[in-house]
């Protein structure tokens, strides 16, 4: 695996981290109280995902997509979807 391969999901993890809180800060108006109280939640969340990543067998692929690219998009996609539930009422 190339080293660019072993550190683009916690890259994109990172930076989708830090533009959910920017965005439901600065964008939405969220709450102090309720963002210091979710973003809890969504670290162990992306944790997850890098966990999830990181121990996984690089021989053997679980699935067809099984590439840091599917990874990274998933981890955007998510990321949206919490803006999305945070935008809807």
């Amino acid at each position: 695996m190339k080293v660019i391969d072993q550190v683009m999901v916690p890259i994109v993890t990172g930076v989708c981290l830090v533009l959910l809180v920017a965005f439901l800060k600065n964008v939405l108006m969220v709450p102090q109280e309720v963002l210091s109280r979710d973003f809890i939640i969504y670290v162990i969340i992306y944790i997850g995902y890098i966990t999830a990543y990181s121990a996984r067998d690089d021989d053997k692929r679980r699935f067809r997509y099984d590439t840091p690219v599917f990874w990274s998009i998933l981890i955007v996609i998510i990321t949206v979807a919490i803006m999305a539930i945070y935008a809807l009422p």
